[in-house]
Formats: C-alpha cells, structure tokens, sequence
C-alpha cells in the first residue's frame, strides 16, 4: 500500500472519530444532519462525507473529490456534492485551513437565524483565539453561487467560524479536530449568550482581559505536564 494511499485512510479514520465526537458534544441538530471535509496537504482534494447524518459516518462513505467537485476515489450523492462549494471557498480563501466542519448546532444556528454575530463573552472563545465577533454570511440557497460568496465575503485571515444565515454553522481550522473544538466553543457560547440574555444579557470580555487570558493559558502550556515528586530520601510516613 502506497504512503498516499496509508494517509487518504488515517485521515478517514480521524473523520469518523470526529463525527463521533460532534454527535457526543451534543453540536448537532435532532436530525443529526452535519457534513465535514479534510483537504490534503499539496493537492486540490479533499475527503468529503457522504452522508446526511453525521452517526452514519464510516471509512466507506468518505469519497475522494477534487475542490472543483470531480470524485477521484468513492461516491457522491447530489445531495452532498451541493455542498462541495461551501468547503472548496475555505480552502481557497484561506489556504492555511486543513478542515471544514458544517452542522446544525442548535444554540449557535439560533444566532445565524436571528442574524446576529456570536461575540466574545465566554473564556473559551478567548482562549482559544475566538476573539472577534464570529460573522454571519448572508443567506444563499444550499449549493448557490450566492452561498458560497457570502461565505467568503464574511472570512478574513482571523475568521474560524462562520454563521450561516437562516442555515447553520460553519467551523475550520488547520486540522480536524480543532475545527470540532472551534464547532464546540461556539456552540457552548452560544448557549450561554442566550441564557444569559433571560438576566440582562452577556458581558463581554475586555480586549485587555482576552490578552490576559490568552497568556496565562501560553504560560501553562509552556510549564508541561506536571508530575508527582518522588518522596525525598530518607523521609518517613
């Protein structure tokens, strides 16, 4: 089996792990409908789900397509190619980015249906480097060229998610599971914009806290894991 070959199946492997992960975290809509892709480093593919329910996942309903929408390796049902633009547009826009993730998730969709950006009130938006308003993309039919503009026209190089309107959540990252994580923070912001709205809305953090923030997370990751001391000789319990 050829190294291309090998990491084409690692990479589904991580995909339907990643599903499973999404499904558990609860960001999903009831239908469970969501869809995802990963693009290969150095070419113009990318692995794209073929399902319409993300607990349907598996190795074999992963098809190889190209950004333009041509299948190499697997299937392709019309439903999911519509859906090759609003991955391609990502990696086109920002070539740093390795993987999309799309679903329902019903806290954070309740925003993109109300048309309104996701702000940072929440630590975990500012730890993980959420700090700008996360934008909404106008509304384009499912496929529509319209669609797949709006989407770019709402990204600059910050951008990590992007409310659909009317529609969904769109998350990215340079790999997968930040993707799923970028899915998740927001989700959970989400929720808690919305509660917190019931007592008089949410407080947002100040640019200086968000900094604050961010470098006690750098200085805590720089220490590494921490371990016990072994006892000291000659010490007695």
């Amino acid at each position: 089996m050829s190294s291309s070959v090998t990491q084409v199946e690692a990479v589904r492997r991580q995909m339907v792990a990643a599903a499973r992960a999404i499904v558990k975290a609860g960001a999903i809509s009831r239908s469970g409908h969501g869809n995802m892709s990963v693009h290969l480093p150095g070419t113009d593919t990318m692995l794209l789900t073929n399902v319409m329910n993300l607990e349907d996942v598996t190795v074999e309903r992963l098809p190889l397509v190209t950004l333009g929408g041509r299948v190499i390796d697997g299937e392709l049902d019309p439903v999911s190619a519509e859906v090759i633009g609003m991955h391609a547009v990502v990696y086109e826009k920002n070539p740093d980015m390795g993987a999309v993730v799309h679903t329902h998730a019903p806290y954070a969709t309740a925003y993109a249906v109300a048309d309104r950006a996701i702000e940072c009130w929440y630590e975990g938006l500012a730890r993980f480097g959420l700090t700008d308003p996360i934008p909404v993309a106008k509304y384009g039919p499912r496929g529509s060229r319209e669609s797949v503009t709006n989407i770019a026209d709402a990204m600059d190089e910050r951008t990590r998610g992007v409310l659909l309107q009317n529609h969904g959540v769109l998350t990215f990252e340079q790999d997968l599971m930040g993707a799923v994580r970028v899915l998740v923070v927001m989700e959970e912001a989400a929720e808690l914009g919305l509660r917190a709205h019931a007592i008089g809305g949410p407080t947002l953090i100040s640019r200086e806290a968000i900094a604050y923030a961010q470098q006690r997370a750098q200085e805590f990751a720089a220490q590494g894991t921490l371990h016990a001391e072994p006892p000291h000789a000659g010490h007695s319990h």
